[in-house]
């Protein structure tokens, strides 16, 4: 993966991983040979694939398990493993399942070495700021979408109900493994919402103000697998076919471009957006980014730089149209992709009747939200979810 040279985790492709290369991996990362304490943060997604693993790597090393995670992982489920004494012990973190798993993992590893409290680090104006390298990280993910195997960021929720995002390079995994066979079990719903959410990454970190012509490049080419591989992949698994595997190590590798693309220039107004409709309507994170996508689009064509880049994945899939015919075909792709995945494109779809769009305007204080081009005023904002009404 060219990718790779513009991230400082490493990365490691595996159709299946066994325990022995596990506990290497973890060796060199450590740098510790013998005596290894592991902590490993698994949720508790049935993955046969996942159990057999962990359990053949605590007959090999000595592991602690703490499974205390939820979507959207909140800082006082972090705190309670974080309390654990055995942390005190711990040479290495693994995490391994979904992006909350590995957002958790993240948090915890960076606790080990800073210290305090997890909310002392998160708002616009922290009581506290990440100083110390993280606990060596090695993170495992179980889902094609998110990408925090390759970010600096985790997303966390205050003992409020308010989402936050942390970021800092010390907080950045060692080693990412990409292992297809802990993503066998996959259903046809969390695919449609973790392949979103990384088509997501891939698209605003193209219609972002820190976008660069290298980040745009991955952004784009993380694009163009996704949209190949996404429905074709979802297919597969409903049809349990055997291009199903195949297809799984595509998506892991397209969401992790996305993932390293979205590192360096972070997202935009539909992750800000999302952020709200998962605090007030507990709105999954995939299906959240995915619902506001479309608006976004067109939202974010009028700015010149954008609907280049647009118009060359377009013609990706349509050579033979100009640039307007393929950013025009563009957006009939991506109406007709999240309608074949089912994704909720309105609040009646989604079952929410906001009484007041101003519930949005928390979305002005996202940083997120300020990265997107063309900017968006909160009158452009509310303009953009009324329409979904």
């Amino acid at each position: 993966m060219i990718e790779a040279l513009l991230t400082p985790v490493h990365i490691l492709a595996y159709d299946e991983l066994n325990a022995h290369e596990l506990r290497m991996i973890a060796s060199l990362a450590s740098g510790k040979l013998d005596g290894l304490t592991l902590a490993v943060v698994a949720d508790n997604a049935p993955i046969p694939a996942k159990e057999e693993l962990i359990g053949e790597l605590g007959r090999i090393a000595t592991v602690y398990r703490y499974g205390n995670v939820r979507p959207n992982p909140t800082t006082a489920d972090i705190m309670a493993m974080f309390g654990d004494p055995a942390f005190t012990e711990i040479d290495l973190i693994i995490g391994i399942g979904g992006g909350s798993t590995l957002d958790s993992a993240k948090a915890l590893a960076m606790l080990a070495t800073n210290r305090g409290e997890l909310e002392e680090y998160l708002g616009n104006k922290p009581k506290r700021t990440i100083t110390k390298t993280s606990l060596p990280l090695v993170l495992i993910p179980t889902t094609a979408g998110t990408g925090s195997e390759v970010t600096r960021v985790g997303v966390y929720t205050d003992s409020t109900g308010r989402k936050h995002t942390l970021g800092s390079p010390l907080m950045m995994a060692h080693t990412a493994v990409l292992v297809a066979s802990l993503l066998d079990s996959v259903p046809p719903s969390l695919c449609a919402a973790t392949g979103l959410d990384a088509l997501d990454h891939a698209l605003e970190s193209i219609w972002n103000r820190n976008a660069t012509p290298v980040t745009r490049m991955i952004a784009r080419g993380a694009a163009i697998e996704i949209l190949e591989t996404l429905p074709r992949l979802h297919r597969a698994i409903k049809r349990n076919d055997r291009e199903k595997r195949t297809l799984t190590k595509k998506m892991l590798l397209a969401s992790t471009k996305a993932g390293i693309a979205f590192n360096l220039t972070g997202t935009a107004a539909g992750h800000a957006i999302s952020f709200v409709l998962s605090e007030e309507w507990d709105v999954p994170h995939g299906m959240a980014c995915a619902f506001t996508l479309l608006e976004i689009f067109d939202w974010a064509l009028t700015d010149p730089a954008v609907h280049g880049e647009l118009g060359m994945i377009g013609r990706h899939f349509h050579p033979e149209a100009d640039d307007e015919r393929a950013v025009a075909a563009l957006r009939e792709d991506l109406h007709a992709l999240v309608a074949e995945l089912g994704i909720p494109m309105d609040f009646s779809a989604l079952a929410v009747a906001p009484d007041d769009l101003s519930v949005f305007d928390r979305a002005m204080d996202d940083p997120k939200l300020h990265n997107q081009l063309p900017p968006l005023s909160k009158e452009d904002l509310h303009k953009l979810i009324g329409a979904k009404r």
